[in-house]
């Protein structure tokens, strides 16, 4: 087990680098390829009797139709299928070898809606006018596939059969309208996140959780659940849930970088300007969210809110007197399967020294965070300092319950003003596993 999920770490490792060449000037190679290439094997014994061949362009498994802005990726395993979306286009890539696909054959196409009127508002026709693919879910056993894409700046969704095809009239799915403002951006620059969680909502109905720009001129931004039907009558049993809008302690111009479903949460990871040092300058943290999957909201207060929604600061940096820190999340990655340890590539400031980490992150560790104190600021010129515990009401805000609606109008509005903690989450061993 530990061979493997270092192997698994190896692999990830080499993917990182291939991102970082995307972000630093060689998009233009990567961002309209998939290109599958291993000098050497991940994982397995080398000695002075075996030595591997490195540079041979037998290993390199190529597949391209263009500048197609390739970005979303969802891996489906069990079907040996590596689905891509596209500019305008969703791919479907036979993994054992990508090459063998076809541009037209192994896609499906999906052109935007009214290109005019997203010109008209000043968007250029051949990017930003188009219909980048952001979101590829897997929706009940993966036969099914939740999309959603830019479509011109007024963003849209489908669900789609795994093999590239619609629905057909009467197989449509109630909690997907075709309208996908909330779920994925507007922007085909921003980045976004969204997970689809079968199981643990209420009424234990399914329904997409997205983190993204909710409009237009990207001035609400925001972590999302859509509304959840009733599978049978396809009546919406439970509203959407979203969190406070225009409200700079819960969000404050974050960019998403993941989302997973946990147990009875969902997490959400992302760098946003901090507000907690905003008295100091301006600085950019990183962040881990968390919901609860049973939310409903409050019954008068954070009627239309999370009413469990706490995050906390992720906390990359080089141990010492005066700690070095890589405060901007890019990525974060989860071994399948392993539900215990996240690993997050960091930055640090453009303004700055250059620098990047790779930091680790236990579950364990991220929990103790949403556990201890809470945050806050008694003025707008005070410093930020941990809550009294005698001035936390009960039952403890964030905490899980059947009943959102029943949580007193003291724990709500406690939470609408306290969603940050004031302990980071440390990462593994306290230092991280590469920086450079």
């Amino acid at each position: 087990m530990f061979s493997e999920k270092m192997c698994l770490l190896k692999l990830f490792l080499c993917c990182l680098v291939l991102f970082e060449l995307v972000e630093f000037g060689v998009n233009a190679d990567y961002e309209n390829s998939w290109n599958f290439y291993y000098e050497q094997p991940c994982c397995g014994r080398v000695n002075k009797h075996h030595h591997h061949i490195r540079h041979h362009r037998d290993h390199v498994r190529e597949f391209e139709c263009g500048l197609m802005y390739y970005r979303t990726f969802h891996l489906d395993s069990k079907r040996d299928v590596l689905y891509v979306g596209a500019m305008d286009r969703v791919y479907r890539l036979n993994l054992s070898n990508i090459s063998n696909s076809f541009c037209e054959r192994d896609a499906l196409n999906l052109e935007p809606s009214d290109v005019a009127k997203c010109v008209s508002k000043g968007k250029s026709e051949h990017y930003d006018c188009r219909n980048h693919v952001r979101v590829i879910q897997p929706i009940g056993d993966g036969t099914q596939l939740y999309i959603c894409g830019t479509n011109a700046h007024n963003p849209k969704d489908w669900v789609i059969y795994s093999n590239l095809t619609h629905l057909g009239r009467k197989e449509s799915h109630p909690s997907v309208t075709g309208l996908g403002i909330a779920k994925c951006p507007y922007d085909p620059n921003d980045n976004s996140t969204a997970v689809w969680v079968e199981r643990g909502n209420p009424g234990d109905l399914p329904g997409l959780y997205s983190g993204t720009n909710a409009e237009f001129t990207k001035a609400d931004t925001v972590i999302f659940r859509t509304d959840l039907h009733n599978r049978i009558t396809r009546n919406k049993d439970f509203p959407f849930k979203r969190t406070l809008k225009y409200d700079s302690k819960w969000l404050d111009k974050p960019n998403f970088v993941g989302s997973f479903d946990i147990d009875e949460y969902v997490f959400f990871f992302f760098r946003e300007t901090a507000v907690e040092y905003i008295n100091c300058g301006k600085s950019v943290y990183s962040r881990v969210a968390r919901v609860c999957k049973r939310d409903t909201g409050g019954k008068h207060i954070l009627s239309q809110n999370w009413a469990t929604y706490l995050k906390a600061r992720l906390n990359c940096s080089i141990p010492g007197e005066f700690p070095f820190y890589f405060n901007e999340i890019q990525s974060i990655y989860k071994v399948p399967g392993d539900d215990t340890m996240f690993y997050g590539t960091f930055t640090t400031s453009t303004n700055g020294l250059m620098g990047s980490a790779i930091c680790s992150f236990t579950i364990q560790d991220i929990q103790a965070a949403f556990a201890g104190k809470f945050k806050e600021q008694a003025t707008s010129s005070s410093a930020w300092l941990p809550v009294l515990s005698n001035k936390v009401p009960e039952p403890r805000p964030g905490t899980c319950v059947n009943d959102t609606g029943a949580l007193p109008d003291t724990v709500l509005n406690f939470i609408r003003s306290h969603p940050l903690m004031d302990a980071a989450v440390s990462h593994e061993n306290e230092k991280p596993v590469y920086f450079k």
